[in-house]
């Protein structure tokens, strides 16, 4: 029995260590990567938002508070390339009162595993614009992250999206923070002012007559704070400013602070704590764990197939009698 004890450690040990690589560049990868069909449905708030009402017996800002959904979902049928996946994003904006406010959409095509849009012809990227009762899907590039960090987000600066501009601007690590328990990295993203429209409204809006062109200037910051692990945002708060301009006046079109709501906070914190225990593990303490115990458990094995080994050979060794007439 003695015997197969050094031969079973030296398995083992052989075992653990193949295992501890697998973990490392198998499993780890095979995580890292948004999960296929994904759906997801994002609530958030403003409370007291100024927004602009457009109702030709109104044309003026009021104050509102908004409850705002983001349902997202995977086109699965989306001809994409290998490690890029299609997700199909609608935001509905609605007063708490008084119904609708803004509804917008938008396809994007996102490399799997960095969370950065990608240039892809064939996967029909877009964003719907709005003309009356017209809806245009206009073809759109997407840069930068678009709805996620990469997986092993680093405390760096990272370009990202903005569905205003039309462009990505940079968001910086700020430090890191805990929200419930779960460590999370913060980025702060400033857009400073610029216009990004123009459109015509009656004059009566700045106390002018006819019609005028005014400009819609807008400026934005956003903070996330994010699960480095897995790239995903637990938290985001946008403070916008949005705003009619003409002749050196401003009126509000849609100034306010949006976030995620408590509720879906908490709902994050569930989704990601598990999954980033297991990613952090799997990439780094699983592996090490299993080295360490496999060289233990290998260099105990050789040990004892040396000691049997000698004890063999010394038990084996006998001298010669002597010969005697």
């Amino acid at each position: 029995m003695r015997r197969l004890i050094g031969p079973v450690l030296v398995g083992l040990g052989v075992f653990l260590i193949v295992a501890a690589g697998l973990a490392r560049f198998y499993a780890y990868p095979a995580l890292a990567r948004v999960p296929a069909g994904y759906h997801s449905e994002t609530a958030l708030e403003a409370t007291g938002a100024e927004i602009f009402n457009s109702d030709p017996e109104v044309l003026a800002p009021e104050t509102h508070d908004l409850v705002i959904t983001s349902k997202t979902s995977e086109d699965v049928d989306a001809d994409a390339p290998e490690d890029v996946v299609v997700w199909v994003n609608v935001t509905t904006i609605d007063k708490a009162v008084g119904g609708n406010f803004q509804k917008s959409t938008e396809r994007v095509a996102f490399d799997e595993v960095t969370g950065e849009g990608v240039e892809c012809d064939e996967c029909d990227t877009w964003i719907a614009e709005v003309d009356g009762d017209t809806v245009e899907q206009v073809p759109t590039l997407f840069e930068g992250q678009i709805y996620k960090f990469p997986f092993n987000t680093q405390q760096d600066t990272y370009e990202v999206w903005d569905g205003s501009t039309g462009e990505t601007a940079p968001a910086t690590f700020e430090g890191e923070e805990q929200i419930q328990g779960v460590d999370v990295y913060k980025f702060v993203q400033v857009i400073d002012e610029t216009v990004i429209d123009t459109r015509e409204v009656p004059g009566s809006v700045f106390g002018a007559e006819g019609t005028i062109e005014a400009d819609m200037v807008y400026s934005m910051t956003r903070t996330f704070y994010v699960e480095p692990a897995t790239g995903s945002p637990i938290h985001r708060i946008e403070e916008r400013v949005q705003e009619l301009e003409y002749d050196g006046q401003r009126v509000p079109a849609f100034v306010g602070t949006v976030h995620y709501t408590d509720d879906q906070v908490d709902k994050n914190v569930d989704d990601v704590a598990t999954k980033a225990t297991l990613l952090s593990g799997t990439r780094f303490l699983y592996p090490v764990v299993l080295v360490l115990l496999g060289l233990v458990l290998l260099g105990l094995g050789i040990v004892m197939n040396r000691r049997l080994s000698d004890e063999q050979t010394t038990g084996t060794h006998q001298d010669r009698p002597l010969v005697t007439a």
